[in-house]
């Protein structure tokens, strides 16, 4: 409007000099036509039109005042991409009373019991909003429940729990509006040819937000997650995750004392499996891996150096660094940071990755969550090295993320 307002204003001035020099331009008329009749020299006549270009911006600048421009784009050479800022979600405890879902009587008594199972999803929930924010964070938007494709047997397993169990504490949960779980299907072919329909996994909405009613949309019902023939083909299914992971505590257990080493891996070493084979399903549904080795404490340094080959592989055995022997770690880390540098094709740093191995277990030792952190961000970084085909410096990406969490 104010600029409509000056050129208006402008139009106006100028109409204005014009009907004052209609005068003189007469009385000049005149004169040319007195000259022709009595012979006299006319009067000069100053040029009407600018001759110069200068003149011409200057007398359309005079005309219209134009407005000056309010934005300024300035291109930036190698400028790289950056992920929206992670929100800070609320505890668990603030999502839901977790006191109130614990047994008081029967066999579970003593533990959790839905709250085990809600504290699986949140974490998942929130390492997958942490692994790949691009797909959950929205400028200017909030977040206030993730929606997951995962295995409902896997989540039991886990848990340690039959899927009778898992499915009553999810009805549970469904009731307090924490979560709402719906089965997911999809098509497959059969022993005949035929393409029939089949179950693919459970969709989970978590929620993330203090009062939100998790819900499940028809776009999450009806999205594809998965290719049940190239899954099975491949091996990658849920059936085959759980019999692995009950293979690999089986080696742990029939060792004897003689060649078990101290600080190895106990039992446990199943739920962790299954625990990072979920992370990788939330990911990308169907996603598993088979086991890369049962305990790393009693490998050979060379040859638990050429089993490492992918990222994946470095952030399952982060966890073995803080339960290795005293007289086991340095060559446990050194092998990692080696074959980080390595899957990351960033060999000039690996004595840089095996100082940030040390660093996040010297903050487990102090209480903090030193290589989880660590997990995480190196899933992270995996995920941005397949999207992000223009990355040349994992290191420095990884230690800005590790700067900022």
């Amino acid at each position: 409007m104010e600029a409509t307002r000056q050129r208006l204003a402008a139009r106006a001035r100028e109409n204005r000099a014009q009907r004052r020099g209609a005068p003189q331009q007469a009385k000049t008329t005149q004169q040319l036509y007195n000259s022709h009749e009595t012979g006299q020299e006319a009067p000069a006549l100053k040029p009407v039109l600018p001759e110069t270009d200068e003149e011409w911006g200057e007398a359309l600048r005079a005309s219209y005042e134009l407005p000056q421009p309010k934005v300024r784009v300035v291109k930036v050479q190698g400028q790289q991409p950056t992920a929206p800022p992670l929100p800070e979600f609320p505890p668990l405890v603030e999502l839901l009373d977790v006191e109130a879902l614990r047994p008081t009587r029967g066999r579970g008594a003593r533990g959790a019991g839905a709250g085990a199972f809600a504290a699986l999803l949140d974490f998942l929930a929130r390492y997958v909003v942490t692994v790949c924010p691009q797909r959950y964070l929205h400028a200017g938007g909030s977040l206030r429940q993730v929606v997951l494709h995962l295995s409902s047997e896997m989540l039991a397993a886990t848990l340690g729990c039959n899927e009778a169990t898992a499915w009553r504490w999810t009805q549970q949960l469904e009731g307090l509006g924490y979560l709402q779980a719906r089965p997911h299907y999809s098509n497959r072919t059969n022993k005949d040819g035929k393409r029939v329909t089949a179950i693919d996994g459970t969709l989970y909405a978590i929620r993330l937000e203090v009062g939100h009613q998790a819900y499940l949309s028809y776009e999450d019902l009806t999205r594809q997650y998965r290719d049940l023939d190239a899954d099975r083909d491949a091996g990658r299914t849920a059936h085959r995750a759980i019999t692995a992971a009950k293979k690999l505590e089986n080696k742990n257990t029939v060792l004897d004392d003689e060649n078990k080493m101290q600080g190895s891996t106990n039992s446990s070493i199943t739920t962790r499996y299954l625990r990072e084979q979920l992370q990788a399903w939330a990911v990308t549904p169907g996603q598993v891996k088979p086991p890369l080795i049962h305990d790393p404490c009693i490998f050979d340094p060379a040859e638990l150096g050429e089993a490492i080959e992918t990222v994946q592989d470095v952030i399952y055995l982060l966890p073995t660094v803080s339960e290795s022997h005293p007289t086991k770690r340095a060559a446990l880390v050194g092998i990692l940071g080696a074959a980080l540098a390595r899957a990351l094709d960033d060999q000039h740093s690996r004595a840089w990755y095996c100082k940030t191995i040390w660093k996040a277990w010297a903050a487990g030792v102090e209480g903090r969550a030193g290589l989880q952190i660590l997990a995480a961000q190196l899933a992270r970084l995996d995920i941005d090295r397949q999207e992000w085909s223009g990355l040349r410096r994992p290191a420095a990406l990884l230690a800005k993320r590790l700067k900022a969490a």
